[in-house]
């Protein structure tokens, strides 16, 4: 063997000792356990709107991690409804609602995507303005996100509604915990 060969040898070595030793220290990537209602707990608020942006609501709500949900509000804006009259104070210009907890529930698939039905009643203090819409249901689809906090509970959720506001308006959302 030449003194060259010989070389070339021991530079070959090296890296493949060196290749062997970085597979077996590198950090493995793991893969997402299978997604279920459990991932989907705690606060989360939400924006939504119509899919023209002529219906929009802030939703504030408690999926308990078992299909079913704690507490929820909704509060939409009037002007849709009213065609565009300003009312004062300003707060009068929207519509509160709460989630009817025993009638809404949601179930999410291994792969993270499922579906919420979601009832909402009007407040009754205050009042909500003339115009706002009565009881209604939103039926939306909802994919969550692979990004997780410590206790393993997602941080993203997307949704698509059927019927946003319980108007015949498709319309979209995103929620943050």
């Amino acid at each position: 063997m030449s003194r060259n060969e010989y070389h070339i040898s021991k530079l070959i070595t090296a890296l493949g000792v060196a290749g062997l030793m970085l597979g077996l220290f590198a950090p493995r990537v793991s893969a997402q356990p299978p997604f279920s209602n459990a991932q989907y707990t705690g606060r989360y608020a939400c924006s939504s709107a119509s899919d023209d942006n002529f219906f929009t609501a802030v939703i504030k709500y408690n999926p308990n991690g078992n299909g079913a949900y704690s507490a929820g509000t909704l509060v939409a804006s009037l002007e849709p409804f009213d065609a565009d009259v300003d009312i004062t104070p300003p707060s009068g210009d929207f519509c509160f609602y709460t989630l009817d907890i025993p009638a809404s529930s949601y179930t999410i698939g291994t792969d993270g995507s499922g579906f919420e039905e979601l009832v909402w009643a009007p407040v009754t203090t205050p009042a909500n303005p003339s115009g706002c819409p009565s009881s209604f249901e939103d039926q939306t689809a909802i994919a969550l996100r692979n990004m997780l906090d410590t206790t393993g509970a997602t941080i993203r959720a997307e949704f698509s509604s059927a019927n946003l506001l319980g108007q015949d308006e498709p319309g979209h959302g995103l929620c943050l915990k």
